[in-house]
């Protein structure tokens, strides 16, 4: 596990026990995205690697009306703690990359990736082994966010939220390269809420770039964001740009 992997191990240890309650309003759209995009089969064996405390994995388990639970996979115990209480889930404590090293874990026929894919320490490794194990129409549906984002962050948060992204044009490149057919789609997730409801998910960290800030960077961020843009507004209304990545074999 590399620096920022274990960087963003901490943050989750940490705000586990908040993740859910300042996650809804993403974890709703992101659902939405997934059902939406996927076609699956009651049947089919399903993984979401990185999938944290399960919330948005029973979600997809109940949406989708699946027979067998969904594997959830995650690094963090904390979070598996939580995600064992969902219905329609099963855990394994394990990061993506020991979880993709072993030729016998490639039984799913469908792998989601649901804002985790940053989190990775070698992501082309992982698919180049992905390739070589790959199941006869096995599928991978990854949902990451794009640098150019429209949440309205303060002036400080934004450049850390910037360095946290993945690098999408080479992932989609390497995976092209590796013989797999890529289908990339922009996604918007409208989201509708108090502005004390966004301040109070800054607070809490409710992104992993936020756990580079202090208190008083938060404090001030969110009196910049008072005085700047919701000093007459108590509702808001944001859009979270969402990069959709299908890949399957040819």
């Amino acid at each position: 596990m590399d620096a920022s992997s274990s960087y963003s191990l901490e943050h989750y240890r940490e705000t586990a026990d908040l993740f859910n309650e300042s996650n809804c309003e993403t974890r709703e759209g992101a659902g939405k995205i997934v059902l939406g995009k996927i076609r699956f089969d009651e049947n089919d064996f399903v993984v979401d690697i990185g999938g944290g405390t399960g919330s948005l994995t029973q979600a997809i388990y109940r949406g989708a009306r699946l027979k067998r639970n969904i594997l959830c996979v995650d690094p963090c115990e904390s979070m598996l703690t939580l995600a064992i209480q969902n219905d329609g889930v099963t855990s394994l404590k394990s990061t993506a990359e020991e979880f993709f090293s072993h030729k016998e874990n490639y039984a799913f026929d469908k792998a989601l990736m649901l804002g985790a894919i940053h989190h990775f320490s070698d992501p082309f490794m992982m698919f180049k082994k992905w390739t070589e194990w790959l199941r006869p129409g096995s599928t991978c549906f990854i949902l990451t966010r794009p640098p150019n984002t429209t949440l309205p962050f303060f002036r400080k948060a934004i450049p850390f939220f910037e360095k946290s992204v993945a690098d999408v044009p080479a992932m989609v490149d390497c995976l092209r390269h590796l013989g797999l057919k890529v289908e990339v789609s922009e996604e918007g997730m409208v989201l509708n809420m108090s502005k004390h409801r966004w301040y109070s998910m800054l607070r809490v960290r409710y992104m992993t770039p936020l756990h580079n800030l202090t208190d008083q960077d938060i404090e001030e961020g969110i009196a910049e964001l008072e005085r700047e843009k919701f000093f007459d507004k108590l509702n808001i209304t944001m859009v979270d740009n969402i990069t959709a990545i299908m890949v399957c074999q040819k």
